[in-house]
C-alpha cells in the first residue's frame, strides 16, 4: 500500500513537473512570437514608459490580426490572437497633458483656458513666447496639435487644421473691438499655389502690390464684405466654397480654380471670428534683424512695405498708387513670419529664437519647427520693405528659412489662418492626426 502511495505521489510530481516545463516552454515560445516597439507622443523610445512617469497608455497596433489590451494593474500589455510567428506590435503612450485637455472640454472650460492650463504641465510641446503679450505656442518638430473645426471634403473626410497657439490681446471685432485671448489655427495642408497679389505690367513691373488689404489672395480667402468694389477674379471663392478663376502668375494671369469641396464649410465659419490683423513691417530691408522677437514687434509697428521705396524716388517697381496700412480687419489671413520663428522647439529653441530666421537652416532650427513647409514655399501676411520695389512679401521657403518673394511669385502656396471664437470648446480628441481635437461651439 505504501509503495502505491509513493508511486502515486511520484507520478503527480512528474506530471506537475512536465506541465511546468511545457508551460515554460510555451511561454518562451509565445515571447518569441512577437516583437514590441514603444512610442511616446509618436516618437519611438528604447523602453516602455513607466507608470509613474506621467504618461498614459493610448493604444496598441499589431499585425497578423493580433489584438492589444492593456493591464493597468501590472502596467503591461495583454496580446491576444498570437496565431502566427513574428508578430510585430507598436504600443503608443501619451503625456498626461493630452487627457487633461479632453477633461477640460468635458468639464465645460473654453479652449483658451484649456491650453493655457496645459502649457503649465507640458513644456515639451507648449511654451510661452518671449513677447510682452506672453502668448502660448505649440513648438517642436511634430506636436499633436491637429484640430477638426467641421470642414469636410467631398467624401466626408475631415479637413484638418493645426493649432498655432493662444494669442493674447487680440482685437475681437465680433465682440465690440474688445481685446481677448483667442486660439489661432492654420490649415494643416495648403490650398495650392496662388499669387499673393498680381498686377498689370505697368504697375510695379507686373509683380503685384504688397498691401494685404487689397491683395488678390486676401480677396480669395475672405467674404466680399471685408473689401469694397465689385467682385473680381477669385473674389471670396475659398470663403464661399465656390469655383471660378484665380490669379496664379504675374501680369494678371489667371486660371480655373475649384473650392467646392475644399473651401470653408458653414459649420467651420460659425466658429471663426473677425479680428484686427497686424500688417506692419521693418523700416528697412536688413535680414540680420529678422529674429522672432524683432519681427513680432515690427509686425505690430508703424512701417509699411512701400515707404522705403517712396523715399528713394519711387522707381518703376514701386509706382502703384495704393494706400498703405499697418492693420487689416478680416476673417482669414496667413501666418506671420514670427509665428514660424516661435514654433521652434527642442534643445535648440533658445539658440534659434535668438538668431535671424533667414539663418534657420543652421543649428537644426528648421528641423525642430513644425511650421516648416514639407515641399513648396509658403506665404506670410507680412509685406517687406525695399528701396527699389513695392512688391516684396515675406515668405517661408521649403528649405526652412524666412526670405523675400515677389507678390506675384507663381510657385508659393497658401495656408489659411484663422482665429476661433472664445466660446469654442474642445469636447474630445488627443490632438493626433488620427484623433484630432474636436472643436464645438458652446
Amino acid at each position: 500500500m505504501k509503495k502505491r502511495k509513493v508511486i502515486l505521489i511520484l507520478s503527480i510530481i512528474l506530471i506537475v513537473t512536465l506541465f511546468c516545463i511545457t508551460s515554460y516552454a510555451n511561454q518562451n515560445q509565445q515571447e518569441k512570437n512577437y516583437q514590441i516597439a514603444y512610442y511616446l507622443n509618436n516618437k519611438k523610445v528604447d523602453k516602455m514608459p513607466k507608470n509613474n512617469e506621467g504618461v498614459t497608455f493610448d493604444h496598441g497596433e499589431c499585425d497578423n490580426d493580433s489584438i492589444v489590451k492593456w493591464d493597468y494593474s501590472r502596467w503591461g500589455p495583454i496580446i491576444k490572437n498570437l496565431t502566427k510567428n513574428k508578430t510585430k506590435c507598436d504600443l503608443y503612450f501619451v503625456d498626461d497633458f493630452a487627457t487633461k485637455i479632453i477633461k477640460c472640454g468635458n468639464n465645460g472650460k473654453d479652449t483658451v483656458t484649456c491650453f493655457k492650463e496645459n502649457a503649465l504641465a507640458d513644456s515639451i510641446n507648449l511654451a510661452n513666447d518671449t513677447t510682452d503679450d506672453n502668448n502660448v505656442r505649440y513648438i517642436g518638430d511634430a506636436p499633436n496639435n491637429y484640430i477638426d473645426i467641421g470642414d469636410k471634403d467631398s467624401e466626408g473626410n475631415p479637413i484638418l487644421w493645426r493649432i498655432i497657439g493662444v494669442m493674447n490681446k487680440i482685437t475681437n471685432l465680433d465682440n465690440g473691438g474688445r481685446q481677448e485671448s483667442l486660439l489661432k489655427i492654420i490649415r494643416a495642408e495648403s490650398i495650392k499655389e496662388y499669387t499673393w497679389d498680381t498686377s498689370v505690367t505697368e504697375i510695379n513691373g507686373g509683380w503685384g502690390v504688397n498691401e494685404w488689404s487689397q491683395a488678390d489672395l486676401m480677396k480669395l480667402l475672405n467674404p466680399s464684405t471685408v473689401y469694397s468694389g465689385t467682385p473680381e477674379i477669385g473674389g471670396s471663392l475659398y470663403w464661399n466654397r465656390a469655383s471660378g478663376r484665380c490669379y496664379i502668375n504675374p501680369y494678371g494671369q489667371n486660371t480655373t480654380c475649384n473650392f467646392t469641396s475644399s473651401g470653408l464649410s458653414e459649420e467651420a465659419k460659425e466658429k471663426i471670428v473677425k479680428i484686427r490683423w497686424n500688417t506692419g513691417t521693418f523700416a528697412t530691408y536688413d535680414n540680420t534683424q529678422w529674429t522672432a522677437k524683432a519681427t513680432y514687434e515690427a509686425e505690430r509697428g508703424s512701417h509699411n512695405g512701400k515707404e522705403e521705396c517712396t523715399s528713394n524716388g519711387g522707381k518703376e517697381d514701386c509706382n502703384d498708387e495704393v494706400s498703405r496700412t499697418t492693420t487689416w480687419d478680416g476673417y482669414v489671413g496667413l501666418i506671420y513670419p514670427s509665428d514660424y520663428g516661435y514654433a521652434v522647439g527642442g534643445e535648440v529653441r533658445e539658440t534659434c529664437i535668438g538668431k535671424s530666421m533667414s539663418d534657420y537652416k543652421s543649428d537644426s532650427c528648421k528641423d525642430n519647427d513644425w511650421l516648416k513647409p514639407s515641399s513648396e514655399s509658403s506665404w506670410t501676411i507680412t509685406p517687406l520693405p525695399s528701396s527699389s520695389s513695392a512688391h516684396y512679401v515675406f515668405y517661408l521657403t521649403s528649405t526652412g528659412v524666412i526670405t523675400s518673394g515677389k507678390a506675384a511669385d507663381p510657385h508659393t502656396e497658401a495656408q489659411p489662418v484663422v482665429y476661433l471664437k472664445p466660446t469654442v470648446k474642445i469636447i474630445s480628441g488627443t490632438g493626433k492626426k488620427g484623433t484630432p481635437y474636436i472643436a464645438s461651439l458652446d
